[in-house]
């Protein structure tokens, strides 16, 4: 039996604000911006591309992204702000925490959909947080290998995959800005929830 939109919609906010994140957003897939130039962005400047199987060349094309979109008709965009993530971890030096605040909410992230999943919404997809996957600390594609240990939860992110998150993020009424800043508390990341 499929839960009440509304009723998961409600345990998808709680569940993802008590892992740290800020905003809850319902956005139309429809609003989500795929454009080809994103991945340029992995492709030259990125030391993780092709290092990664969550990352391009190995990560959805954005034609492929765009595809997939089109078979959604609801979509959340989470939030998170650096302040409210790094301040629940007792710890003075932040840049150490960094890799280990992006594994928690990639957990936090696929609990989330595997919840929406086992309420009834079966093709429920988050993508990746923020980056390339941290699961490991060398992914198994550096050694010729391509089927990752962690297939089950790993996910590329929004850039991997073609989506400008900047435009996606302004088409749902957000703010979003260039970091220019080393200060992780100033941070801004968002990811997006595919539900149907």
């Amino acid at each position: 039996m499929v839960k009440s939109f509304n009723i998961l919609e409600a345990e998808i906010k709680n569940m993802a604000i008590k892992d740290g994140a800020s905003i809850v957003l319902p956005i139309n897939p429809e609003e989500v911006v795929v454009e080809n130039w994103v991945r340029l962005k992995c492709q030259f400047g990125c030391p993780n591309y092709a290092k990664k199987l969550s990352c391009p060349p190995y990560s959805p094309k954005p034609e492929d992204t765009k595809k997939v979109l089109n078979e959604y008709s609801k979509a959340f965009l989470i939030g998170y702000k650096g302040s409210t993530l790094f301040n629940r971890y007792d710890t003075e030096n932040r840049d150490d925490l960094f890799p280990k605040v992006l594994k928690d909410i990639r957990r936090s992230l696929f609990e989330i959909e595997k919840h929406a999943f086992l309420s009834g919404y079966y093709k429920s997809f988050v993508y990746g947080f923020c980056g390339p996957c941290t699961s490991c600390d060398k992914c198994v594609v550096e050694d010729g290998i391509l089927s990752c240990k962690y297939a089950s939860e790993s996910r590329p992110s929004m850039e991997a995959s073609g989506i400008d998150v900047f435009k996606t993020v302004k088409n749902a009424g957000l703010e979003l800005e260039v970091q220019t800043s080393k200060n992780l508390n100033e941070l801004r990341m968002f990811t997006l929830l595919l539900i149907e």
